[in-house]
């Protein structure tokens, strides 16, 4: 019945509806919790310190589908930079999932004024992590972020991440790139990498 009822609030989508939505958050079943969550993205409250502040819990939530559900709910309502700090700080948590629902929320927003915090997070030991941080960066960062890219390309120990570095240089146009995805096309030893520097050539 509660998740009945928070998911007809959710398609209702009238945004005053989003504070009884709150205290479900912390509902004992999982999938109360993940409904109240996608609901509250789908009915786009205010952003708001306490909003985000109970998005941020569910990213730290044991089940995943509620953390995933907080990542669609933050690209939904898309909260400015200054209210995103308790989410940045979650890129240092020490459970490789919550880091990971971090990453993907971070492709959901403009994340243009968030790339340090992101590439000072760079060397992620989850490869998971760390392409998504590549994507993130390369998503919202322009053209000041290819020196950045360039590296990871030349110097992850993952196929996967400098695949996605490769992609996202091919994106940009200046002479460094062209020249970093030639290199990547002669002599990187992943089939993939090379197939996305070409491309992006």
């Amino acid at each position: 019945m509660r998740r009945t009822a928070v998911e007809s609030l959710g398609k209702i989508g009238d945004p005053q509806t989003a504070d009884p939505m709150l205290p479900l958050i912390h509902d004992p079943t999982a999938i109360v919790r993940e409904a109240s969550v996608l609901a509250m993205g789908r009915v786009k409250p205010t952003a708001t310190h306490k909003v985000i502040g109970l998005l941020t819990q569910a990213l730290e939530d044991p089940t995943e589908s509620v953390r995933q559900a907080a990542v669609v709910a933050i690209g939904d309502i898309e909260p400015g930079f200054q209210l995103l700090q308790p989410v940045i700080r979650l890129l240092q948590s020490s459970d490789v999932t919550i880091r990971r629902a971090v990453v993907k929320a971070f492709l959901q927003i403009d994340a243009s004024q968030l790339i340090p915090a992101l590439i000072a997070a760079g060397g992620d030991s989850d490869t998971e992590v760390r392409q998504g941080i590549v994507a993130a960066v390369g998503e919202w960062g322009g053209g000041a972020v290819s020196p950045w890219l360039r590296e990871r390309l030349a110097q992850d120990p993952s196929p996967g991440v400098r695949a996605e570095a490769a992609y996202r240089l091919g994106m940009l146009s200046d002479s460094d790139t062209k020249a970093a995805l030639e290199k990547a096309v002669a002599k990187d030893p992943d089939s993939g990498v090379r197939g996305w520097a070409k491309r992006g050539i």
